[in-house]
């Protein structure tokens, strides 16, 4: 008996609850949505998604078939099938919702023409799900918004990663510091992290963000640290997918948005502002809300993870994986340089 089928159109210019199309790519976003693909064991399941998306998909044992490409017209000819058992459209731009119209499927989810108001926008069954998400009718975990969307019940079905790491733990903390250019609001300040490492660093093997311009090297980075601390980004659903304790810091986003999976605290702005969370990237205040939140809170969301566990010894470790030698983790409480980032 032939496998079902299915694609999953999402390149990650548009974010699924946001209302902006742009032209830089969410990564969160797109790894957000592979919570999906636990339900669709079994089946035939196509991934659409943006060439810059690549290393957060390639080698996704729930991906059969990677297809990328920023506009429909790249989608080499052939390489889709005539029929699909289910579309899953979660890019609101106009070619990507065409093209999505244009696949013969017998059920289709998601966004069907942005271009319109109202219901028109989405697909039957996904409208009441989507709309109330975009609409801020109450805030529930992308998880959950995800499922509803496609009429399933989410159950707390997992990030799915491709690549897999095999490197060693080496810190007891990372600091992931760095914010895409897409939400600088997101950004806790400078002068935060600075203090932050300089207390942490008494007690503990810390590590400054390592992305290396590279999401497989960045990936490395996560797993080798016991504990992250984090921004809403790329990162803090990366380092949940790797079963990382985390500490979030939450300021233009909801907290409500991201399930935590049991593995962290999650810290909110202490002002009183009315905005917060506002969803957008510029700030009309001199102060972001996200700095409202202190060094010793989160010191405290530190120790009630961790506590007074031993320190690393800050040895170089030994990989058993082929990363060039410009590209090695090495354990330091001196503070490692930190690599520019674009990862949402």
């Amino acid at each position: 008996m032939p496998r079902k089928s299915l694609i999953v159109i999402k390149h990650g210019f548009s974010e699924t609850c946001d209302h902006n199309v742009s032209s830089i790519v969410s990564y969160g976003d797109v790894f957000r949505c592979t919570c999906l693909l636990e339900d669709f064991k079994g089946w035939h399941v196509t991934w659409v998604s943006a060439t810059a998306a690549k290393d957060l998909l390639t080698g996704n044992h729930l991906i059969d078939q990677l297809l990328l490409a920023d506009c429909p017209n790249q989608i080499p000819t052939g390489h889709l099938a005539n029929r699909y058992d289910m579309v899953i459209n979660l890019e609101k731009q106009k070619d990507w919702c065409g093209f999505a119209e244009s696949l013969t499927a017998d059920k289709k989810y998601g966004f069907k023409d942005w271009t319109h108001d109202g219901s028109e926008c989405f697909y039957t069954d996904s409208t009441h799900a989507l709309s109330n998400a975009l609409h801020r009718d109450g805030y529930r975990t992308l998880q959950e918004t995800l499922y509803k969307t496609i009429g399933r019940e989410w159950i707390g079905q997992h990030y799915s990663l491709g690549y897999q790491p095999k490197i060693p733990k080496i810190y007891d903390i990372g600091l992931n510091n760095h914010v895409g250019p897409k939400w600088p609001t997101k950004i806790w300040a400078n002068e935060n992290w600075k203090e932050l490492y300089n207390r942490l660093n008494q007690n503990y093997a810390v590590s400054w963000q390592q992305s290396l311009n590279s999401i497989r090297h960045y990936i490395d980075w996560l797993a080798s640290c016991r504990l992250i601390i984090t921004c809403d980004s790329l990162g803090l659903h990366l380092a949940l997918a790797l079963k990382n304790q985390v500490v979030a810091l939450f300021g233009a986003t909801p907290p409500e948005q991201i399930h935590m999976y049991g593995q962290g605290i999650k810290l909110t702005p202490t002002c009183q502002q009315q905005c917060v969370p506002c969803f957008q990237p510029r700030c009309e205040f001199d102060t972001k809300c996200i700095d409202s939140i202190s060094v010793d809170m989160v010191l405290e969301s530190v120790e009630m993870l961790i506590g007074q566990s031993q320190n690393i010894t800050a040895t170089e470790p030994q990989l058993n994986i082929d990363i060039p030698e410009e590209h090695t983790l090495v354990a330091s409480h001196a503070a490692n340089e930190s690599f520019n980032t674009s990862y949402k």
